[in-house]
């Protein structure tokens, strides 16, 4: 096939460069992954391009260069000079020019703030506005298109402002398909665009030379589990009550005891108020054989404890009664796969006083003897036993049972391709997702995308004339390859110009690609999300739309924390709590005496400040706040600095609740001891004053 032999023009500053100078000249365009580049070799007789050259070339020139054949010369770069190098023998001299496009200016800036409830496009105009530069209006026309996707709340800290747009790119959907693609135009324009939503007008029919036609697994994942918010628990009703309020699926250990709903239950856990109306009660009959021991066991729908999406924390509360005086010589839960197989814990010294709730926490990735084979996968059964050393007829209530402390999840997989391809997997853990199905719908849109091979084209040509319309990365372009059985659209990757001087030859290289679409998981039922890879911290749409503040991309990150719905913390800022703020960055709830920061059960490591002040202190008058204080004693521990550690169960209940210390309360106590202190002080200096 003929063509015509290729033709340039290149300028920079205020300088042409004559075709006649160029040895070669690649250009090589890139979108989304990387941005354009172009490299010259030139002819530098006399030092034309050297400093003080008739041509002086020099860095951070801006420039262009356009390539074609015939009459038709369109741009296809706008550029800056970022590398200039003379070499020279005794008889030739060559200056190597090279720089990338203006996409460069991605790469220059830093963004530090926060983007709350601004769709995808707003993001990308802001970035491109105030800290690249680049225009993105053509004739009028906005060239960032619009995207489907509102981010609720993303913060970035100090993070590039290339990094964020790629993370907004690959997020971004349009019509239920995720990803868009952006590049620098060849007239130096920023346009952002639905990936695959663009079309080169371009045919390779009879004009492609050399083609390497692959396929790659390397991405392929075939078994996806997607890990959800660490806030599953069982029961889930709002009362925590719904294994204790129904007789349903109990049963006594022993024979003739009884068991009965209770109307004295648990009221409320701490500001958490319980409207259930029982417990669960058992104790041994008139004619019971065993009665200095007591117990039931609650069959339960079978659940996961311990690993990344088991439940690892088990709460209850418990009271005991009995004839007569003395404390139980043992207390067991017991976790069971079946009535011959289970784990149990001993927890004597964690219950109350005789007739007295009390709340008890168990981790579940402690130590819990095994009798049998039990399953930590199949725990079907939870039980409770009291004893006591000799007969009393005790009595045993048990209320607001709750497995906790477990993220929501689902596992997907596609045996035909682990066949083809091995069994190649894939863990997500993303904060967004709030139930097992929205899991499920998550591993079904991620095992769709991943689990078939990725094609890879390698075109190269030199006869192709695309006239005035450039081959431009992130179009879709046909092949027809009959020997490999290909006949359908790829997408341009990246385009390479490169201009032989010696041959007169313009030969084009394609690097094309093919891929299952990633759909959004609202197709399958749900909104969509990103694959985890360079992957930044974000959110798009937290739970309930509510704010989440996520800091990207370095730095501790706390994201799993669960919270009750009117606390605070820096991973997910609760509708109930109605946060607000000001210019100078402070936070504060809507209305006095509202919201939290943590619980007792979920706390911080640290929260430093300049000052802490208290709305409330604790009164301690009617006690002997220095007879509490002395029954304070140390733990034997130290921290990391060597502190010596007091043992908290030591200090008196009322500045204490699940192992924290109230610090408004501790300090009404040590003002309470320092008035003892005074009194007793005064009561001396009038005894030695007479």
């Amino acid at each position: 096939m003929s063509v015509e032999i290729p033709k340039m023009a290149i300028a920079f500053g205020q300088y042409g460069i004559p075709q006649t100078d160029v040895i070669e000249c690649r250009v090589h365009l890139g979108c989304t992954k990387e941005v354009s580049s172009f490299d010259l070799l030139l002819q530098n007789w006399d030092g034309k391009y050297s400093s003080g050259g008739s041509i002086p070339l020099a860095v951070g020139m801006d420039g262009s260069i356009s390539i074609g054949r015939g009459n038709n010369v369109p741009q296809i770069i706008t550029c800056r000079i970022e590398s200039i190098k003379h070499e020279s023998t005794p008889t030739e001299h060559y200056t190597r020019v090279s720089g990338r496009c203006w996409g460069e200016r991605l790469f220059r800036r830093v963004f530090t703030g926060t983007f709350a409830n601004m769709k995808g496009e707003d993001i990308v105009k802001h970035l491109l506005d105030y800290y690249a530069g680049l225009s993105h209006v053509r004739g009028g026309t906005e060239l960032v298109e619009a995207t489907d996707t509102t981010y609720t709340w993303l913060e970035y800290e100090n993070t590039p402002v290339w990094d964020i747009l790629k993370y907004i790119a690959e997020s971004s959907d349009k019509q239920g398909v995720i990803g868009y693609d952006f590049r620098i135009a060849p007239d130096g324009k920023f346009e952002f665009f639905p990936r695959n939503s663009k079309t080169s007008p371009i045919s390779l029919t009879d004009k492609i030379e050399v083609s390497e036609y692959r396929k790659d697994i390397h991405r392929i994942r075939n078994k996806i589990f997607v890990l959800g918010a660490n806030e599953k628990k069982i029961p889930t009703d709002a009362n925590e009550d719904g294994f204790t309020e129904s007789l349903t699926n109990w049963g006594a250990y022993y024979l003739n005891h009884d068991m009965m709903l209770w109307i004295g239950h648990v009221a409320e856990d701490g500001q958490t108020k319980y409207s259930d109306s029982y417990s669960i009660r058992v104790y041994p009959t008139s004619s019971a054989p065993v009665k200095n021991k007591t117990g039931m066991y609650r069959i339960i729908s079978p659940i996961k404890c311990r690993g990344p999406d088991g439940f690892k924390q088990l709460r209850f509360w418990l009271l005991w009664n009995r004839d007569g005086d003395g404390d139980p010589s043992s207390v067991k839960v017991y976790l069971e796969t079946n009535v011959s197989d289970y784990y149990y814990k001993e927890i004597v010294g964690l219950v109350g006083k005789k007739n007295e709730w009390k709340k008890i926490v168990l981790n579940l990735e402690e130590y819990w003897a095994p009798y049998g084979s039990p399953d930590w996968n199949n725990i079907n059964r939870i039980g409770f036993i009291i004893e006591f050393p000799t007969d009393c007829n005790p009595t045993l209530l048990i209320d607001h049972i709750v497995f906790e402390d477990c993220r929501y999840s689902s596992k997907q997989e596609d045996t035909a391709s682990q066949n083809a391809y091995g069994l190649r997997e894939l863990t997500e853990t993303d904060e967004e997702l709030y139930s097992d199905n929205e899991c499920l719908l998550r591993a079904k849109a991620l095992l769709a995308h991943l689990k078939d091979p990725v094609e890879y084209i390698t075109i190269k040509s030199t006869v192709i004339d695309y006239g005035n319309t450039p081959l431009l990365p992130g179009d879709k372009i046909h092949v027809t390859l009959p020997n490999e059985n290909v006949d359908a659209d790829y997408r341009i990757i990246s385009v390479e110009y490169r201009v032989d001087a010696k041959t007169q030859t313009l030969e084009i290289t394609l690097e094309l690609g093919k891929e299952i679409p990633l759909l959004a998981d609202y197709l399958y039922g749900l909104r969509s999300t990103t694959v985890t890879v360079e992957k930044l911290a974000r959110t798009k749409l937290g739970k309930g739309s509510i704010p989440p503040i996520v800091r990207a991309p370095t730095g501790h990150d706390h994201s799993g924390e669960t919270i009750r719905p009117n606390a605070v913390n820096c991973n997910t800022v609760s509708a109930a709590a109605k946060i607000t703020g000001n210019a100078f960055g402070d936070l504060f709830p809507e209305t006095s005496d509202t919201g939290a920061v943590g619980t007792t059960s979920k706390y911080w490591n640290c929260i430093a400040g300049n000052s802490v002040w208290y709305k409330a202190l604790g009164q301690f008058d009617a006690l002997d706040d220095l007879a509490l204080i002395k029954r304070i004693r140390g733990n034997g521990k130290v921290d990391e600095k060597g502190m010596p550690l007091a043992d908290l169960e030591s200090l008196p209940e009322q500045v204490r609740e699940n192992g924290l210390v109230n610090a408004g309360a501790l300090t009404g106590l040590l003002i309470g001891a320092v008035k003892q202190l005074a009194a007793k002080v005064e009561f001396l200096e009038k005894k030695v004053m007479g």
